[in-house]
């Protein structure tokens, strides 16, 4: 397996010598031949629906939104060799790989029509082993017009960020198990930093109701002022009870119990730093609790969920009571977390590589946050779609390594896009595998 450093050069764990545009079309055509060929009773091949193929072509020119950066890097007309990715939304595949030219320009034909997320990623200037070496990025989903424009801005200056989400949820030998998730923060940053009263919650966004359309819900969704939390926690602590050292891993269990007695697949989390509390979980008294604090709670008494289709976010302390709240389209009272106060957001969503290809609902192509949050959701890509197979209680997703300091600690690449930021892997409770 490539180490982490490789990947996060690499968004697609592709070489740096494969083929620079591979059209959708072919990965189809690629698979009705191979299934072709196995000659399955009972299976009729059906021909790709072309008749609307975006024959006129796309142009994707690729720049930096800081145009002195540009002109330092001598990138004024554009961002060579820039790593693009097509995505359709409605393909169970991988997305398509290209590379920008000397001036920053692609241009595809041939492609299939459809909604397709469509990201840009560059590094400079060197390897990950570089302490200089930045990062950028930008991403949006689009139905694909004649010219698209991405702007990358540049990695954050470090920070706490979320460096890890397990979901929880697994099947391991048929047995349906929701209590075994996780998630991680990292110090990204060079100084200490204190968790005392910071929230932990999931947005409006893919967690909000599927029932309303995107003009109802867009004041809220894209709300520049602040994302629209239900459901959230505060970790505990009166200021300066809870510090985490720079390069320092936090885990929050969701039960801080020892999992692997129901199935040898899942993890021991009895030494996590901190357990959210439930009404009706077990409670570890040696791990300090993350009380409910939103307007809102599981039902399921274990505390918030970590599947990573939502829109988390950890945000600065604050007085919980003090938050505007509205009545929301769906009819529920939702609370804004102010801007000023949001350290990091993560925004997924899952496909399965043997998934059926079916046509994407209108309200699944609404902007889940807004661009300043995250500009492109994560497509993580689940090794396997069935639940019940104890691979599905291994991997998680995680934050790439962009490099290493001079001492040897991990920086974890930050653009503010998910689907940029984060890979699937084998999970690595309390610990940055690299």
């Amino acid at each position: 397996m490539p180490s982490r450093q490789t990947q996060a050069a690499r968004p697609n764990g592709r070489s740096k010598h494969a083929p620079k545009c591979v059209p959708a079309v072919w990965f189809s055509a690629i698979a009705l031949a191979v299934f072709g060929a196995c000659d399955t009773p009972g299976v009729t091949l059906v021909d790709p629906d072309i008749s609307n193929r975006n024959d006129r072509g796309t142009t994707i020119h690729v720049t930096l939104e800081d145009s002195a950066l540009a002109e330092a890097l001598g990138w004024s007309q554009g961002v060579p060799n820039a790593l693009v990715q097509l995505h359709r939304d409605v393909d169970p595949f991988r997305p398509d790989t290209l590379y920008t030219d000397s001036t920053g320009h692609i241009s595809v034909t041939d492609l299939l029509p459809g909604y397709y997320r469509v990201a840009a990623y560059r590094t400079s200037p060197g390897e990950q082993s570089d302490t200089s070496t930045r990062a950028f990025g930008d991403g949006f989903r689009t139905n694909l017009p004649a010219a698209i424009e991405l702007g990358m801005a540049a990695d954050r200056a470090g920070s706490l960020v979320v460096s890890e989400l397990f979901p929880g949820g697994t099947w391991p030998d048929g047995i349906q198990y929701d209590w075994e998730g996780f998630f991680e923060l990292y110090n990204n940053s060079d100084t200490t930093v204190y968790l005392d009263g910071m929230l932990w919650g999931w947005a409006l966004g893919r967690g909000g109701s599927a029932l309303h359309s995107c003009d109802e819900q867009r004041p809220f969704r894209e709300d520049p002022l602040g994302l629209w939390s239900l459901e959230f926690h505060q970790f505990p602590g009166t200021g300066m009870d809870y510090p985490v050292a720079p390069g320092q891993v936090v885990t929050v269990a969701r039960d801080a119990v020892d999992h692997s007695v129901v199935h040898p697949a899942l993890p021991d989390l009895s030494q996590a730093d901190f357990e959210l509390e439930g009404t009706i979980d077990p409670d570890n008294p040696d791990v300090p609790n993350l009380p409910t604090v939103g307007l809102g709670y599981n039902l399921l008494g274990h505390g918030m969920v970590t599947y990573p289709s939502k829109v988390y976010y950890l945000a600065q302390a604050i007085d919980p009571t003090s938050l505007e709240t509205a009545i929301l389209p769906s009819g529920s009272k939702y609370a804004r977390i102010p801007t000023d106060h949001i350290i990091d957001v993560v925004n997924g969503a899952g496909v399965s590589l043997d998934g059926a290809s079916t046509p994407t609902p209108p309200n699944k192509l609404c902007r889940a946050v807004n661009r300043s949050f995250d500009r492109l959701g994560y497509a993580f890509y689940r090794p396997v779609s069935d639940f019940r197979d104890p691979l599905a209680a291994t991997w998680s997703i995680q934050r790439r390594v962009l490099k290493l300091t001079e001492g040897g600690r991990p920086i974890l690449q930050d653009l503010n896009t998910s689907f940029l930021d984060f890979i699937v892997a084998t999970r690595s409770t309390g610990s940055i595998e690299f």
